[in-house]
């Protein structure tokens, strides 16, 4: 899905060093574990919340891309005829699954055995819609939740309600074809939640919160302002809850994916419970040829979760395993690019599983750590392939990163 920054509602440059000013003193804070080895296991998973993994589901053949890009192609076009751009970069990736269709619930059982197998406990599935349009619902309708294992995870929908543009690859000199403009109004959000009821909230393993059905959005402000801004959107989240009690359903928790700190109070006035952050992807160090090292970005994420958990709702934080978005650019634009805008940005490296878990087990400290209790930690991604980001088995290192995230929750 795309990343840019007006869509995502931040400068995320901005945000890192008005995170980092806020300063990040001493050790993180640890828990307390009861003696006994069952109460410590189940004391460790309710106090380090869940592990929430996104689900990109890019990877199947659907009805809009057949008449964008030709009948049956989808990005895993992208993850084959990606290049290596400087010495050392590992691209194209090389899935060890091969090129799978997701929307297969033959797959999809092996998808979920797979991360139930690793502590993970909750897909959450970028969902797109416009205006009634929606996009590669097929992965979720079809693959998941048909899948005979479903019950093995929860799931939870993140609207990603960013305009839908070609960025197949995405072009360097010129704009981008805006294929779907993202647009709310009450009305349509009536419809979204009918939607919702419909298909995903009567399911037994919807992802709930605090007894809320969780719900998360990619750009909060976007959607408040369409709305009318904070005071009517809250009127507007009340009524839907409502609404869904005389449908004999529970209300919503609703997520904000945002990682400005200056946010949170137009997001609490909205009806909002919670924030996380759809990925951290800058260090504060960038070499002359465009490429950060993870190291670097372990740092910036605890910088950015200090910033988060200072404002007034609890916040998730979100570990990401990688960041290389070069499959969706130009082939012939030379690296390092001359112009930085998405996907036309730097790339991660030196990330290796052992370093990966070492964030996941900050994270899982620090959720335990924090007085008011965040739900859950955030994984980018599941299936992120062609954003470099993904914890399916890889050629280089098969299940690695799995195990890693397993370990740090005490696995």
């Amino acid at each position: 899905m795309s990343k840019e920054q007006e869509e995502s509602g931040f400068d995320r440059r901005r945000l890192l060093k008005s995170a980092a000013a806020l300063g990040v003193a001493g050790n993180l804070p640890t828990m307390v574990l009861p003696a006994s080895g069952a109460e410590r296991r189940a004391t460790s998973s309710r106090a380090r919340g869940q592990v929430v993994a996104v689900y990109c589901p890019l990877w199947h053949r659907y009805d809009h891309m057949d008449s964008w890009h030709g009948y049956g192609w989808c990005e895993w076009e992208l993850v084959k005829g990606a290049i290596p751009r400087f010495p050392g970069h590992y691209q194209p990736l090389r899935p060890s699954w091969g090129f799978f269709d997701e929307s297969d619930p033959k797959w999809s059982r092996r998808e979920i055995d797979l991360a139930a197998d690793h502590g993970i406990d909750v897909f959450l599935f970028d969902w797109y819609w416009y205006s009634g349009v929606r996009l590669m619902e097929e992965a979720l309708e079809n693959g998941f939740l048909k899948a005979p294992n479903r019950n093995r995870l929860k799931f939870a929908l993140m609207w990603a309600n960013h305009d839908w543009s070609d960025y197949f690859p995405a072009p360097y000199d010129k704009p981008w074809n805006s294929w779907l403009p993202s647009r709310h109004s009450p009305a349509d959000l009536a419809r979204v939640i009918d939607y919702c009821i419909h298909h995903y909230f009567r399911q037994p393993n919807y992802w709930t919160v605090e007894g809320r059905l969780f719900f998360s959005i990619f750009a909060p402000g976007r959607f408040i302002n369409q709305l009318g801004g904070a005071a009517n959107t809250r009127s507007l989240l009340a009524a839907i809850d409502g609404k869904l009690g005389q449908a004999g359903l529970p209300p919503v928790h609703w997520n904000a994916m945002t990682g400005d700190p200056r946010l949170v109070a137009q997001l609490q006035e909205a009806g909002f419970r919670s924030t996380t952050t759809y990925n951290v992807v800058y260090a504060s160090k960038t070499s002359a040829n465009l490429t950060q090292e993870y190291d670097d970005l372990i740092t910036s994420h605890v910088h950015a979760w200090k910033g988060m958990a200072q404002t007034s709702l609890p916040y998730c934080p979100v570990v990401t395993m990688g960041w290389d978005v070069t499959p969706r650019c130009e082939r012939n634009v030379k690296f390092p690019f001359a112009k930085t805008n998405y996907p036309y940005t730097h790339v991660v490296v030196g990330n290796t599983p052992e370093r990966f878990g070492r964030l996941c087990k900050l994270a899982a400290d620090f959720v335990a750590g924090d007085a008011k209790r965040p739900p859950a930690v955030f994984v980018n991604a599941w299936n992120e392939w062609t954003e470099g980001s993904y914890l399916l088995p890889e050629e280089k290192h098969g299940i690695a990163y799995l195990q890693a995230l397993k370990r740090a929750w005490g696995g």
